[in-house]
């Protein structure tokens, strides 16, 4: 069957499913959505875990190699998103699904043979990093052209809930392989995820096939042109800005100086960190829930301000934290902060963003939400490794801190946005 064919233009629709799960190829993204995700957050630990307990090497090494899962998406992530606005969009996504899941593999099989080293799990990340770039700003656009408006933030809520699912079992069920079948295991397992959610893309049919685009500039141009929708609308702007602030600093601090922090300041393994991911993970999908519940909300712009605000509180204080019990409920109040941030930013760039420019304005998310985090990861490691993983939280945390605070009392246009 044409997985193509007869489905409606859900973005016009005023009847239907009352729910985003009553749409059936938002059901088969969503599900392809989680165990994508489980493999995004399980790579950032893996690597990680392999570089500190692995080969026993530093935070320096582990920064860079989570620098290098990352930097291709800085290249490839905006074209990435003209791509979404060019071309059959679940081809495309397939694609990635594939790549990432052959990378998996490969790594698995070398890791198995004995050839565990930094030079594997360099070319190992880079490849990771390409085939992930290619998808994410895909599977993104895709959600506001399976659903219909008055659905559009619920559903974003509900894909926060499959991140934080992951982040909840991504890390933790990683690492549970990686004890008992060894760190070629744990690769062996996130190939497995790639192809249940490869499964869930063959069965997912998307509205029929329009050109986009249609004039087809060249990529420069059409990159330009998202750049310019952006740089635009002044509370965009200011949306990608606080945005590339968390991508940089926040993302940086969780998923690769924590785990620097459990091992080089509470004494304990590298592994460690995969139980505070996971808080980190039930505290968005708790708030990720209550907003997929309340379907929507008023004043979306300030309960995005404020929810960064207490996110890199939170952070500061992690920092100064001495025990590990301590890191468990900071990171549990985190994640639930995090589900706001989340998903009321995603939900206004959607909601004020074209279709015909959704691609190309997703690449842009992602390069500043994700993109920007491995550059992060390698400042911080080198940042670590001279005052510490703790001051480095502390310090980075509580810059972002002043900049947020400053930003809530001296802008309006953030306070004003709607979707």
């Amino acid at each position: 069957m044409n997985k193509e064919q007869a489905v409606s233009d859900p973005a016009t629709a005023e009847a239907g499913p009352k729910s985003p799960l009553g749409v059936r190829p938002f059901r088969y993204l969503w599900l392809n959505t989680l165990t994508f995700a489980m493999v995004a957050n399980a790579l950032r630990f893996v690597y990680g875990w392999v570089v500190l307990d692995g080969l026993d090497g530093n935070e320096s090494a582990q920064g860079l190699v989570v620098f290098l899962l990352g930097l291709p998406g800085i290249f490839l992530l905006l074209p990435a998103g003209v791509w979404a606005d060019r071309v059959n969009r679940r081809m495309l996504l397939i694609g990635s699904q594939i790549g990432t899941g052959l990378v998996m593999v490969v790594s698995a099989a070398l890791i198995g043979a004995g050839q565990l080293s930094m030079a594997l799990l360099v070319i190992s990340a880079l490849a990771a990093g390409v085939t992930t770039a290619v998808g994410s700003p895909v599977r993104n656009s895709l959600v506001p052209e399976l659903l219909p408006k008055r659905l559009l933030l619920s559903g974003i809520a509900l894909n926060a809930v499959a991140m934080t699912l992951s982040l909840v079992v991504g890390s933790v069920t990683a690492q549970l392989v990686g004890d008992r079948f060894g760190f070629d295991g744990a690769f062996w397992y996130m190939a497995i995820l790639m192809g249940l959610g490869l499964v869930a893309l063959l069965f997912m049919a998307t509205p029929p096939h329009q050109v986009r685009d249609s004039g087809r500039p060249g990529m420069r141009v059409a990159i330009r042109e998202g750049l310019a929708f952006v740089g635009g609308q002044p509370a965009l702007r200011i949306l990608f800005a606080l945005l590339g602030l968390a991508g940089f600093v926040m993302n940086a601090l969780m998923f690769v100086t924590l785990q620097a922090m459990v091992k080089e300041d509470l004494g304990r393994d590298a592994g460690d960190a995969a139980p505070l991911l996971a808080m980190i993970g039930l505290g968005l999908m708790f708030s990720s829930l209550l907003i997929m519940k309340k379907g929507d909300m008023p004043k979306k712009g300030t309960v995005f301000l404020r929810a960064m605000i207490c996110g890199t509180s939170v952070l500061t204080l992690m920092g100064r934290a001495t025990e590990y019990w301590q890191l468990v409920v900071l990171c549990l109040l985190m994640g639930f902060a995090g589900g706001f941030f989340i998903n009321m930013n995603q939900g206004l760039i959607q909601s004020n963003t074209p279709n015909e420019l959704m691609g190309r304005v997703m690449g842009l998310f992602t390069v500043v939400s994700a993109g920007l985090t491995p550059v992060g990861a390698l400042v911080m490691g080198v940042l670590g490794s001279s005052i510490g993983p703790a001051n480095t939280m502390t310090l980075c945390a509580g810059l972002a801190l002043l900049a947020v605070v400053w930003t809530y009392f001296r802008t309006t246009a953030l306070h004003e946005m709607e979707s």
